[in-house]
Parts: C-alpha cells; structure tokens; sequence
C-alpha cells in the first residue's frame, strides 16, 4: 500500500491527457506501442464514439509498474459535457496531474476541474505541456497558475531553449540533472542554464524553509541540504496543500513524461499518507485486515457490464459473498472474478486490498456509488454527487414497435450516466442531458445498443418553477360516495428556501390519507403547473382530513390547495444559464462580442493575450443552442467556446 500511487489526468479538452496517458502506458512496459488520439489508436479511447471523435468520453484505467511502486492511471473526459466522469473519479483517486496547454495557458475547464480537485481534497501536480510547439511560454503559465488557480506553484522541471528559441531539453530543478534531447548545448550557453537552475534551486529551498522549521533552521545556519531532506520538506507541503510542483514537457514527443512519473511516485500520497475525509474517514479506512468494503464508482455496460470499484478496507477474493451496504439483506452476490484493467483490457486477479481498483464483471443489480462490503460489518461510504441535467430531446423511433428497445437501451445508458435521465413522457422518449455534445453521443450508443433508428428532435431547455414569498393554500372538495356526502380539506403552507435544489415536502399532519396526500403533492412537485418541477420551495402538510371515506377526495383537495398556495407565493420560472469562455482572433473579437450581445449573453470579461481574444461572461442556454457553428462562421473556423451550466435565472 505504501508504494501505491492513485492518480487522475484532468485538463481542458485539447490539453493533451490521452497523448500523455499513451506515453505512461509505453515508458511503463504495460504495452509495446504507442496510441495516437488523431489515428484513433489510443488504448484509452477505446470506445467507438471516442476514436471517431478524436476526444475522451468515458474516464478509463490502467494499472502499470514504475520502479518498485505500483501506479493506477486514471484517464478522464476534457469536455464540460462529461462532467460526472471527472467528479466520480476525483471521489476515488489520491491526487491528480493537472495538463495545462504551454501555448494556451490556464483555460476555462482547467479552473473547473481545479476547483473540483480543491473541493475534493486531492493533492495537484501541474504538468506544462506542449512546448514543442511555437509561442509555449513557461513563466507567462506560471503567472496564471499562481493567480487563476490561486495556488503557490514552484518550478519542479524547467523547459530548456537552445540558441534559437526552440525547445531543446529539461532541467530538474530540485537535483540539477538535465536532460538535452538534441546533442549538447552551446557552450556559451551553459552559464545561463546552469544560472536559471540554480535561481531555481533557491526558490525551492526558500518556499521548502517557509513550510519546515527544521529547513529554515539549516539555511539560516548555512548548513547544505541533501536532496531527499528537501523533497520530503517539499512533500510535506504538497500534501498539506500549501504548494503545487510544476513540472513540463512535451507528451507528444515523450519529453518529461519520465520525470513526471518520478515526481508522481515522490510527492502524491499513498494509501498511508490520505487523511481521515471523504472515503477514508470511515472506520477502518486502509487497513487490509478490517472487514471489507469498497465504493462502486462507475458502472459500465459494454459486451458484458463492468463495475469499477475501489477497495477502502480489507481485501475481496473472488468468489467471496458480498452485499450492497444500504440493503445487506437482499443484495447478497458471489464475486465472479476481479479484473486490473488495462483500459479495455484486464488481468485476472485473485484478490484486492485497501487502495486498489479492480473491476468486477457481470450484471450484479450495482449502480454508481453504492457501498459493497462484508455481509458481516455492512457500511455505506459517501458517494459522488452529480449535477441535474439542463438539456433535453426526444426520440422518436421510426416503427412504434421499437419505441420499447429504444427506452430499454436508453435506460441502460442511464445507469452508466448518472448525469442522463431518460422518461416517457405522454408516449414520448425524453432524454435529458448537460449539452449538446453529451445528447449526441448517446443518441449514437442507443442507436448501436438498441440497433434501431430513430429521429432526434431539437434540444430544448429545462425549465423550472419556483416562488417569490411564504404563503399558505387551502382546499376543501365534497362529493356524493355511497349515497353519503363526504369532504376533503387540505391545508399546506409552502416557502422558499436557498440552494435551487428540488422542493421538498414536511408532514405534519396524521391521519390514514396523509400518504394519498402526500403522493399527489410529490406528483405536483414534480409536474409543476405550467413548464416544469417547483425547486427552492419546501412544503409543509399541515392538515389532511382524517377520514378514510374520503380517500377518493383528498388527491383533488391536495392538489387545489397546492395550486392556491403558489398562487398565493407568486409562480417565477427560471431558465437555466451558461457561463462561457470564447476564444477569437483579436480581428474577429468586435464580430463575436456583438454576436454575443444579440444572444443575451453577458460578457464579464474581455482580455487580449499570446492567443487572441478571451470573452468571458454568461448567457441563457435556450440563446446559445448552436453557438459553435456560428462562432465557427464568424472567425472562419479559428474560434473555441468552452460553456458551462452556471445556475438559474428568471425568466424575463
């Protein structure tokens, strides 16, 4: 366990991660080629829509060997759309490696994934890439690093220029060695790379001093400081979260990616090493001998299904009886087998410790963030979180009798993704997801699932309903039942409250119908009462006539007196919103800005930079449908746009 390192490789989409995954992959000895992403060769993207894409969409991962120490290499998606990718796996990796693109800087999902890793706990490593290719500028990152991502960073591994400018090698700043990847430097250019190593060097004593009194005590004393006294002073740092190591290089050529694997196994945290949050606060966190228990993290259906999980405590054995910690007494499966992956190939293992990802083959009733464990000391782990979705489309299929298929494949995708919901709504198949992209590619999976055609409609966005102010709604039916007049009333009080989520709903009342009451205020919550499901609202059943006679009533009575409670509080419909980052030339920048204008957006932020122009702002989603093609026609194919859901404003 202490020689286990657990990693992610997160980034903005284009950054690099797959190329560099590929590289770990060959310098490992785990395979004897190297993939390409625009061949559609990489290991990792295995899946057809990935290769066909050029992009990542699904996370994947390799266990390989550097040294003595045993690295597990998870592989995640770059687009925002694939959102739920990189948030259920920083829920069971120990630290990441954060691409940042040399030419391009700190980009709009590189602040994302940063604040996910911030708010997760995970330890970062930043690994500068690309600087193979003209305009790559390491202190101009190193200034967004340190302001952008609000972090210390410290120079770990320095790119080297030759005499014209170009990227010729590496310096470790931390032990001074060098690696030149052409020939030897210019003599009357070594002082000057031997300076800006040590400049360097310093730097790193003075931020290790800053963090460790036994560091500062040396240096104020004069005395040298080996290298292995300074990385650990440095690691302590590290993990404490007070610094962040850089590093750079060039995947694509396979420049630094060996260092980089060094500083993996020399700063990120072992199992030993992780604090007592998230997984590991719970009893018996990392210890092998404790009754097992593991978090399922992501489910996959390919040939057969394919349950990733992370083991927490104890060991798995295949073939050992195991339950679903949240119902022990009903979930009970026998282990087939245990699978180290390799992408989308495995090795057969007997067993699995504290700290490992293994998969479990077959379709076992196992979804997203369950807890498995020992039938014996049932536990349930803190599972991911995952935002709502805010885009939706129906399909449609071509014959009516495959309208079943379509919903069974499309159900199916589901419990892969956490972020898609699927329903019928009034015979039709709705399908909501986080975007465009993300709907497109499961229309092809359903389609290669189900094999069946259908037709796509338009996306449209999802609305919701909320209130304005607390108010109250009552309702009183009466009807003839058996020759007898019976009544209904109902009384409820409803109220906003802060954070957007779903409105819920608090029982005050008793009686035999309160759960007839109930039902129908959750269907009504659910429906809303013109374009979609009430949210930031909680509501309080007060009173429900106490008379099981009048069951057949009190479903209308509810359901009046919610209607006159938020009629009552004021009805407000809210649209979902964007935030964006657009990329232009800088003669474009004028052409993008109004275009932006006429779409609602608001554009908070307008900087010219190495890159062109960088428009940030935010703007309804239902405007920005589309966006990519237009912006495509108005910079002549040079502009990027990266969006992403930013919460949820009234409708005008």
């Amino acid at each position: 366990m202490d020689r286990l390192r657990t990693f992610g490789i997160v980034a903005h989409i284009d950054a690099g991660k797959t190329t560099l995954t590929e590289r770990i992959l060959f310098d490992t000895g785990a395979q004897s080629w190297v993939g390409s992403v625009d061949d559609g060769t990489a290991t990792m993207d295995f899946m057809p829509a990935e290769r066909a894409r050029g992009i990542s969409i699904t996370a994947a991962a390799s266990r390989v060997a550097w040294g003595d120490y045993a690295l597990q290499v998870v592989d995640t998606p770059g687009h925002v759309d694939f959102v739920a990718e990189v948030e259920r796996c920083l829920r069971v990796i120990d630290g990441v490696v954060v691409l940042v693109d040399a030419v391009r800087g700190v980009e709009s999902q590189t602040r994302a994934v940063w604040r996910q890793t911030v708010d997760a706990g995970v330890p970062r490593l930043v690994f500068v890439n690309k600087f193979d290719r003209r305009g790559a500028a390491f202190d101009a990152v190193l200034d967004e690093v340190r302001e952008q991502l609000e972090c210390t960073p410290v120079a770990l591994v320095l790119p080297l220029m030759d005499l014209e400018g170009q990227f010729a090698g590496l310096g470790d700043a931390l032990t001074g060695a060098v690696q030149w990847f052409e020939g030897r430097p210019d003599a009357e250019q070594v002082p000057a790379l031997q300076a800006m190593l040590v400049a360097a060097h310093e730097r790193l004593v003075e931020v290790a001093a800053d963090h460790d009194p036994e560091v500062m005590a040396a240096v104020v004393a004069g005395d040298s400081l080996s290298v292995d006294r300074l990385r650990a002073a440095l690691r302590g740092a590290f993990l404490a979260g007070e610094l962040v190591p850089v590093l750079s290089g060039a995947a694509l050529y396979n420049r630094g990616v060996d260092w980089l694997l060094d500083a993996v196994v020399a700063f990120l945290p072992g199992v030993a090493d992780l604090p007592a949050r998230g997984l590991w606060s719970s009893k018996g966190a990392g210890d092998a001998c404790a009754p097992f228990c593991g978090l399922v993290f992501k489910v996959q259906h390919l040939d057969e299904v394919w349950n990733y999980l992370r083991i927490v405590r104890g060991r798995i054995i295949a073939g050992a009886f195991v339950v679903r910690g949240n119902k022990p007494a009903t979930t009970g499966v026998v282990v087939p087998e245990l699978w180290a992956m390799r992408a989308d190939r495995h090795d057969v293992v007997a067993s699995a410790g504290p700290g490992e990802i293994v998969v479990v083959p077959g379709d076992l009733g196992w979804r997203t963030g369950d807890t498995i464990c020992d039938p014996a000391d049932a536990v349930v782990l803190p599972s991911p979180k995952f935002p709502a979705p805010v885009l939706a489309v129906t399909f449609e299929p071509d014959v009516a009798e495959h309208s079943s298929s379509v919903f069974a494949a499309v159900h199916e995708h589901a419990i892969d993704d956490p972020t898609l919901r699927v329903s019928r709504e009034h015979d039709r198949i709705v399908v909501r997801g986080m975007g465009e992209l993300h709907l497109e590619v499961v229309a092809e999976s359903v389609r290669s699932r189900a094999r069946v055609d259908f037709r796509v409609s338009k996306p449209w966005v999802d609305r919701r309903e909320s209130i304005r102010k607390a108010a109250t709604g009552v309702a009183e039916v009466r009807a003839m039942i058996g020759g007898v007049e019976r009544a209904a009333r109902c009384e409820l009080a409803i109220e906003p409250v802060d954070g957007g989520e779903a409105a819920t709903i608090v029982i005050d009342a008793v009686g035999p119908v309160v759960a007839v009451a109930e039902a129908e205020l959750r269907n009504r919550l659910v429906s809303g009462l013109r374009v979609g499901p009430l949210h930031g609202a909680v509501i309080r059943l007060q009173l429900a006539t106490n008379d099981s006679d009048a069951e057949a009533l009190i479903e209308q009575a509810a359901s009046k007196a919610f209607e006159n409670a938020v009629a009552a509080a004021g009805l407000i419909e809210l649209e979902p919103w964007v935030s964006f980052e657009v990329l232009t030339p800088a003669t474009t920048s004028a052409a993008v800005l109004a275009d932006l204008g006429s779409r609602g957006g608001e554009v908070g932020n307008l900087t010219a930079g190495r890159t062109g122009a960088r428009l940030l702002g935010r703007a309804p989603l239902s405007r920005m449908i589309g966006y990519v093609t237009r912006l495509r026609s108005v910079t002549k194919g040079l502009g990027q746009v990266v969006m992403r859901p930013d919460g949820f404003a009234e409708v005008p």
